[in-house]
């Protein structure tokens, strides 16, 4: 964290909490749709990601890897809202949803990471990539891992650690909160380096594949 302008050598204040939505796509019921249907669907789903992220409505998005949380979970959308109908109605806007090969599972997520600068790091790094012939031409992700625990699991807040949020189930009052860390590393065991052995058994690791802008985060 930097100094203030005025050189006092005080502090600046923590950044302030945001919200945003956070929902998993899940498969809903994808068996009913032919072969033409759902190619027009996903299409259609990966053409809508464009526009809502070349809006600034979608921060986050990219599907699950191995380990999953669970086979019919795909993938996730983060929003840059925090409101819960602004939520559903960007995810009633996705193709995949309307045809019913995904259903949305809803959450919303706190945290003091600016989510709302990956648009512009998604544009930076778009344009380097257009300035750069070294960069490949084709957009390339990686992989990352989601580290699931309850509200009180311990970790240590290193370098690793891109997102520290809270998640609160939408519609599900008797889900208890949890929280969601967004961890820089390519695999599990590389995740758990970042955490004490006494605190491991509290935590679920999931993987992610995404943009490589999410690292960045911890630059801003």
């Amino acid at each position: 964290m930097g100094m203030p302008a005025s050189g006092q050598g005080q502090p600046q204040p923590p950044a302030a909490d945001q919200s945003y939505i956070f929902s998993y796509l899940v498969l809903d019921a994808p068996e009913k749709l032919s072969q033409e249907e759902m190619g027009t669907a996903m299409q259609g789903h990966f053409e809508n990601m464009g526009k809502m992220a070349e809006a600034g409505d979608l921060l986050i998005a990219g599907p699950l890897a191995e380990p999953r949380i669970d086979p019919t979970y795909r993938g996730i959308f983060v929003f840059s809202t925090g409101d819960i109908d602004e939520g559903r109605a960007l995810c009633a806007t996705d193709p995949g949803v309307k045809a019913g090969v995904f259903k949305p599972e809803m959450y919303v997520i706190t945290c003091d990471e600016p989510l709302g600068e990956l648009t512009r790091l998604e544009k930076e790094y778009e344009q380097r990539r257009l300035d750069d012939p070294e960069i490949p031409d084709e957009w390339v992700g990686r992989m990352f891992i989601l580290a699931i625990g309850p509200g009180d699991a311990e970790f240590e807040h290193t370098d690793t650690v891109l997102i520290d949020a809270t998640m609160d189930r939408v519609d599900d009052d008797a889900d208890t909160p949890r929280q969601l860390l967004w961890l820089d590393a390519s695999s599990v065991d590389e995740a758990k380096l970042g955490f004490k052995a006494d605190d491991l058994d509290a935590w679920s690791f999931y993987g992610w594949y995404g943009s490589p802008c999410v690292a960045e985060l911890k630059d801003t």
